[in-house]
């Protein structure tokens, strides 16, 4: 790898690469994807906990497919997307934090994955049910295709990002950016915080509000947990390295 300091022209022609490789793999994946979505769209409706799922206009069913088909896309791009991320910013960190990086990558996306895939199996299926609950008797159940497909974006995508935060802890506490303390004394603002990121992406009623702001708040205490396990691993080494009072030169 080249160490020499490059100029601004190089990092934006540089940087401009990048985001082609990025667009032309999306763009790729999303023609090929087409063939598939449909098969995708049928089973998420299959999946559903509601008995009517409608097309409210001409378009709907068309653009219920193209964000099928992006969605997948930019899931099964996330792995070129982070390598091209990591190669872009790689050169100008220091050996350690380069380390750091290359052994987060994997367990980075793996975590989304699985904060993505929680969302949907879980909480979709909770949210709906406990929804659908105060539906009267006399009133059917009928949701047009988009705003089901909305839904399960609202539900699943925060949440992977969400199964990021544990990692990201451990890595701050491994570099000495954050101590646990910290956690602790913004605990009352991360209540606040929770509920109300929960008010932004969540549906617009309250249960499914309270259900995710409870969860994003359960993240940040395992954050918590994470952030003291690696914050007290990196101290006992330090602590080690220090000589006993007692202990003199005996040569």
């Amino acid at each position: 790898m080249d160490d020499r300091e490059m100029s601004i022209t190089e990092h934006l022609t540089e940087l401009r690469r990048r985001i082609t490789i990025v667009i032309v793999t999306v763009g790729v994946l999303f023609l090929g994807g087409f063939f598939v979505s449909r098969p995708i769209l049928h089973w998420l409706v299959a999946r559903a906990h509601v008995k009517h799922i409608i097309v409210i206009g001409v378009p709907e069913a068309f653009f219920a497919l193209i964000k099928v088909d992006l969605m997948l896309s930019l899931v099964v791009a996330s792995p070129v997307v982070l390598y091209q991320v990591a190669a872009f910013v790689l050169p100008g960190l220091t050996d350690r934090e380069r380390r750091v990086v290359g052994a987060v990558v994997g367990p980075g996306l793996i975590l989304f994955l699985a904060g993505m895939a929680g969302g949907f199996f879980i909480f979709v299926p909770l949210v709906l049910h406990v929804m659908l609950t105060f539906v009267g008797q006399g009133v059917a159940e009928y949701w047009s295709l988009s705003n089901y497909l909305n839904f399960i974006t609202y539900l699943t995508v925060p949440f992977g990002f969400l199964a990021e935060l544990p990692l990201l802890s451990g890595i701050l506490a491994h570099l000495g950016i954050i101590e646990p303390s910290m956690f602790r004394r913004y605990r009352r603002y991360a209540v606040v915080m929770a509920f109300l990121i929960a008010a932004i992406v969540a549906p617009p009623d309250a249960l499914s509000m309270l259900i995710i702001g409870s969860a994003i708040y359960l993240v940040y205490e395992v954050s918590h947990g994470v952030a003291r396990v690696v914050y007290r691993k990196r101290q006992r080494p330090a602590r080690s390295s220090v000589p006993e009072p007692w202990g003199g030169n005996n040569g």
